[in-house]
């Protein structure tokens, strides 16, 4: 039975991929998304033994080590690629792009969330805010810009006119904090991931575009299809041969 186990294991884990592949594709043309990859890994291995029969001894059997095999495979992690993508330029002057580690930091009623997509705008009050309505956070907390004609360098800095009217807050954090995507193209990060000042450029009228690369993932998709499908072959032939085993046991009764 454990190769049927780990048939069924290969198609569960097969499946997710297909999945996350599918996510990535319909994110394709996402300002800012960053794709998800699969890690797979396997379940404990065991050392598999064969038992011999020693010359000489009547009746005395030996094991004989032929090798490990682990018992099943299973998703580990699906953890986001933070490549940078291509700058598309747009023109519109609330439109950001980020080139380098770091991210744009929005303020959500579930605390701080960070993103790549910088597709903002102003609201009612005078407010950046992104997509979802979510103010974009300064060094000195949401940025009110009342004037429409606004300019922001490449170190965030942004001005009306001639006046300095704050910083963008843009944050990022070590290699080994702890992410996880949310809805709203967001991130979120563990309470102690310490954030620290990114050295991302920005480029004001443009978006970032996604780094999902379709023919990539076309080819992976390709690829964990076969393998599902030899996986749901050797399923079928286990289910074949316990029922032959299960009848023909049947019938000796």
């Amino acid at each position: 039975m454990r190769g049927l186990y780990n048939a069924a294991g290969a198609m569960l884990v097969n499946q997710f991929h297909l999945e996350n592949i599918s996510h990535n594709l319909a994110n394709l043309h996402t300002p800012g998304y960053k794709r998800s990859e699969v890690v797979p890994s396997t379940f404990p291995e065991i050392l598999l033994y064969r038992q011999e029969k020693m010359a000489g001894r009547e009746g005395k059997v030996r094991l004989q080590p032929v090798g490990r095999a682990a018992l099943n495979v299973a998703v580990e992690e699906t953890p986001p690629v933070f490549l940078d993508g291509s700058l598309l330029q747009t023109g519109e002057q609330f439109d950001l792009a980020l080139q380098g580690n770091g991210f744009f930091v929005l303020q959500t009623p579930e605390g701080l969330g960070y993103s790549r997509e910088g597709r903002f705008r102003l609201n009612a009050e005078g407010v950046l805010v992104n997509a979802a309505g979510y103010p974009v956070l300064g060094e000195n907390g949401p940025l009110t810009l009342q004037d429409s004609a606004v300019r922001i360098d490449r170190d965030g800095n942004v001005f009306r006119g001639e006046e300095r009217a704050g910083r963008l807050q843009l944050s990022d954090f070590a290699p080994e904090a702890l992410f996880w995507k949310e809805g709203y193209n967001l991130f979120r990060a563990t309470a102690d991931a310490a954030p620290r000042r990114a050295e991302a450029v920005v480029w004001q009228g443009c978006l970032e575009e996604s780094n999902t690369d379709l023919m990539r993932q076309m080819t992976t998709m390709l690829k964990v299809r076969r393998s599902y499908e030899a996986a749901q072959k050797i399923s079928q032939v286990y289910d074949r041969l316990l029922s032959r085993a299960a009848n023909e046991l049947g019938s000796l009764g």
